[in-house]
């Protein structure tokens, strides 16, 4: 005679079964297991990264300030002003590598490093 209890036990297993093969899974409270990797979405991201842009202006600024080091304020000048007189590019170029207040700040710390 078979015990009920073991039936109830066999069903159990049997449905565990069809479970795992479905692809689920039993996963202990509180631990990080296939249900959560899978209802998390990834983050959206920004449009603009802003740390890409911060670290290109950085760098912009690193060069203009090394290049000022590098061949004086009165040369540095003199060649932003040849870009000014050139073409709509070449103005925007003038705008960008004029020295202001932060390029001769950097320069300032470079010239010592350099000389």
């Amino acid at each position: 005679m078979r015990d009920p209890q073991f039936n109830e036990f066999e069903k159990r297993l049997h449905r565990i079964d069809q479970i795992h093969q479905a692809g689920g899974a039993f996963e202990a409270s509180g631990s990080l297991g296939r249900s959560y990797f899978d209802s998390v979405r990834p983050k959206a991201r920004r449009a603009l990264p802003l740390r890409g842009v911060a670290l290109v202006l950085a760098g912009a600024l690193l060069f203009k300030g090394l290049m000022l080091a590098e061949i004086g304020q009165q040369d540095y000048n003199a060649r932003v002003a040849s870009l000014a007189d050139g073409s709509i590019f070449e103005r925007i170029g003038a705008w960008v590598m004029h020295a202001d207040a932060a390029t001769q700040a950097i320069a300032g710390v470079i010239w010592p490093l350099l000389h």
